[in-house]
């Protein structure tokens, strides 16, 4: 249940990061048009309205004064998607969202929310406004952690990206090979995300090297997958997470084949499913590692991410290079021969 019968028949502008690069927001968006009513009329605001379009197969408009002006006396409803965009870490653009949600409101248009995260920090005008939505029934979360942050009872309906459906194995396969992967030897797949603190980067490239190391010391394939264009926190294209696993590969002494960015969301969840474990920064590399049934480890450090794996069968909490090094000695016990 996600609690969008509401917008049956009804225009329907749906709002969120899309078209910025992320293959995780674009995976929301791809599962949320497949859970909107096939009677509603959608648009999407996009900073990218091309890019949503050819990914997605909908109608997108420019995220721009004029295009949202119009964009308002189009719709009749407005859907807002994304767990983290009233949160830190998004690009300046992005952080006017929860403003384009509140003149929608103020326009008189209903405004739902599908399976967002609300977290500790969040602006109290942003947090007003979806403390009324949740008593109008109108927003469903991803975590335990959204519905304690908002003080009402709400829907956990967990990410999105968990129901997205794959695409092939065989694709997936594809793509591996394309990128230089071994599909003869069981795979690891790490996914870096650059971080404010160069105390947590440190340690978390750290742990990704030794991992690394063990996992080739049994005769294991290493790869990283690369789900944004660019890092978040406005750390801009020179960290991020292709040029992160290039840094990895250099100490190493060894080549860490790339898959991405730009995947489609299917596609990019089906070759999380074909690696053997999954150990990284980026949640939805995480989520895409549950939702196929991979075994998976992830740095608790952004609250996202600690609610995610604090709520997932499969999927193991690591904040040092120690807990990474067990986590793969029991993982490697596992899966390789």
């Amino acid at each position: 249940m996600t609690g969008l019968s509401g917008l049956s028949g009804r225009r329907v502008l749906v709002v969120g990061n899309f078209g910025n690069g992320n293959t995780g927001d674009e995976a929301l968006l791809a599962r949320a048009l497949q859970e909107l009513p096939a009677t509603a009329e959608v648009g999407v605001l996009s900073r990218n309205p091309r890019m949503v379009e050819w990914t997605h197969a909908v109608p997108a408009r420019p995220m721009t004064p004029l295009s949202f002006a119009a964009a308002l006396r189009w719709c009749q409803a407005v859907l807002v998607v994304g767990g983290g965009m009233f949160g830190a870490g998004l690009p300046p653009l992005v952080r006017l969202l929860p403003s384009v949600v509140a003149a929608a409101e103020a326009a008189g248009r209903d405004t739902f929310y599908l399976a967002i995260g609300v977290y500790p920090g969040t602006p109290p005008l942003a947090m007003r406004g979806l403390r009324a939505a949740a008593r109008a029934g109108r927003i469903t979360v991803r975590d335990e952690l959204s519905v304690r942050t908002l003080g009402v009872e709400v829907p956990n309906v967990g990410d999105l990206a968990l129901r997205l459906e794959p695409e092939s194995p065989e694709a997936a396969d594809r793509a591996l090979v394309a990128a230089g992967v071994d599909r003869d030897r069981p795979l690891l797949l790490l996914s870096l995300k650059a971080l404010p603190s160069d105390e947590r980067m440190g340690v978390a490239v750290d742990s990704c090297l030794r991992a690394a190391r063990r996992w080739r010391d049994h005769g294991g394939e290493v790869a990283a997958v690369a789900l944004s264009t660019h890092a978040d926190y406005g750390l801009g294209l020179a960290r991020r997470d292709s040029v992160l696993a290039g840094e990895l590969a250099e100490r190493l002494g060894a080549d860490v084949p790339v898959v991405g960015p730009q995947l489609p969301p299917g596609l990019a969840k089906a070759v999380v499913g074909r690696a053997s474990a999954v150990l990284g920064l980026r949640l939805h590399a995480l989520v895409f590692a549950v939702g196929s049934g991979v075994p998976c480890a992830g740095f608790a450090w952004e609250e996202k991410t600690r609610a995610f794996l604090a709520e997932s069968a499969g999927a193991t909490a690591v904040s040092g290079v120690d807990d990474v090094e067990d986590w793969v000695e029991r993982t490697v016990a596992e899966v390789v021969v």
